[in-house]
């Protein structure tokens, strides 16, 4: 199943007891390109000094028609978590003592986007704490979030084209599949083309824009994604292999 940052950020989180808020961004891992964190809109049941966030590991139906995420846990489960500061990067201390909290397995030890896992939700059986402990030392944090870099311009090897306008995510495996590129503000009547992640050199976070390994014909040889078709089966598989091709 497919779908983007963009709609993700409109959909309703509902707890095993109640429906608790809403998706206010997403946090992602910047060498994986993975969805790591679901930061919930609190504003309704949470003082507004407080933010939560909402792993994958939780989440057990993600229901696009009614734009709503099903998570595994109570509001009063999810209110007593450790919060964050969401103007401050997530700091590997924080996610620590979140997964703790939870009784998950670190996600960061292993070879996979999920350790030693292809889906997340294969992580909620704890592994033992003190192994964790000693294998996560040496772990560095890449957590940004989606809504931080829609609007960084677009680098390529000669000029800058565009700016990114949203994240296509796998719901399977929470995994950033292609990353749209806005060209409005720069061509008349602009298109929207696809960006794969292994397309992206660096993420330059003071100077807000995206380096990409493309010429400036390259990035617009791309094909236009069409968001109205996410939902259809094979559509991103088969455009993706369709850049694949083409980059050979």
């Amino acid at each position: 199943m497919i779908t983007s940052s963009k709609q993700l950020t409109h959909y309703a989180i509902h707890a095993t007891d109640d429906k608790i808020g809403g998706v206010r961004d997403i946090l992602f891992d910047d060498e994986t390109y993975t969805v790591r964190y679901l930061v919930a809109d609190t504003n309704t049941w949470l003082p507004l000094s407080r933010k939560v966030v909402i792993s994958p590991i939780s989440v057990v139906n993600l229901d696009t028609e009614n734009n709503s995420v099903y998570i595994d846990m109570t509001v009063e489960t999810l209110k007593n978590s450790p919060s964050i500061d969401e103007h401050k990067p997530v700091s590997r201390e924080y996610e620590e003592n979140l997964f703790k909290y939870f009784g998950y397995g670190y996600y960061w030890i292993g070879p996979g986007a999920w350790g030693e896992f292809a889906h997340p939700n294969e992580l909620v059986e704890l592994q033992h704490a003190e192994e964790q402990q000693q294998q996560s030392e040496k772990q560095e944090n890449h957590l940004r979030a989606c809504g931080e870099v829609v609007g960084y311009e677009v680098a390529t090897k000669s000029d800058n084209v565009g700016h990114i306008s949203n994240f296509i995510i796998d719901n399977a495996s929470w995994k950033i599949v292609a990353i749209v590129v806005d060209t409005n503000n720069w061509l008349p009547g602009g298109k929207h083309l696809a960006l794969l992640p292994k397309d992206i050199n660096e993420i330059d976070w003071a100077a807000h824009h995206v380096s990409v390994s493309l010429t400036h014909d390259e990035l617009l040889e791309r094909p236009e994604i069409d968001q109205d078709r996410l939902a259809e089966t094979g559509y991103i598989d088969a455009l993706c292999k369709e850049i694949s091709t083409v980059s050979q």
